[in-house]
């Protein structure tokens, strides 16, 4: 076989060239470009069909008797705040006590960082040794089923129950 001159094989590069360009255009890329176009299509179309289809549900949806109830209980405002402020509290402790001490004091939640223990006394958190909001008592020890108060007065103490 005869060699190649330099011209004839820039001319077979660019054909090689073409002929991969062709292949690329006829196979990868238009069809993409026609998948997208149909996506494009079918989306907006899609859309449109949503639309219409739920105008129609909607128009035709008539509300029973609960759906009525559920909107009717829905609009009403709250009568009261379902979440207790400290105050509160203490007011709703202090109208349950029957007079002693103990039925004053609650103890509602515990929480063990380590070395420091914390209790929720009425609503307010304490660490062993502070003073409590009620007069002359101070919280001795903390633990997660009970608390154990001291009256300073007297040195009467008190063993407190978790109420969850």
């Amino acid at each position: 076989m005869k060699k190649l001159e330099k011209r004839q094989i820039i001319i077979l590069v660019v054909a090689a060239l073409c002929a991969l360009y062709a292949a690329y255009e006829f196979l990868i890329a238009r069809p993409a470009a026609q998948k997208a176009k149909q996506q494009a299509a079918s989306a907006s179309a899609t859309e449109s069909f949503d639309v219409s289809s739920l105008t129609g549900d909607l128009t035709g949806y008539k509300a029973s008797g609960v759906d009525l109830y559920i909107e009717e209980k829905a609009e009403m405002g709250w009568g009261e705040s379902p979440f207790w402020d400290r105050a509160a509290y203490q007011e709703f402790a202090g109208r349950e006590a029957t007079g002693s001490t103990a039925a004053k004091i609650i103890y509602s939640g515990y929480i063990d960082a380590g070395r420091k223990k914390v209790a929720i006394l009425n609503g307010a958190e304490y660490t062993v040794g502070e003073n409590l909001e009620l007069e002359d008592y101070v919280l001795k020890s903390v633990k997660y089923t009970n608390v154990i108060i001291v009256n300073r007065k007297t040195g009467v103490e008190l063993d407190v129950p978790i109420q969850e």
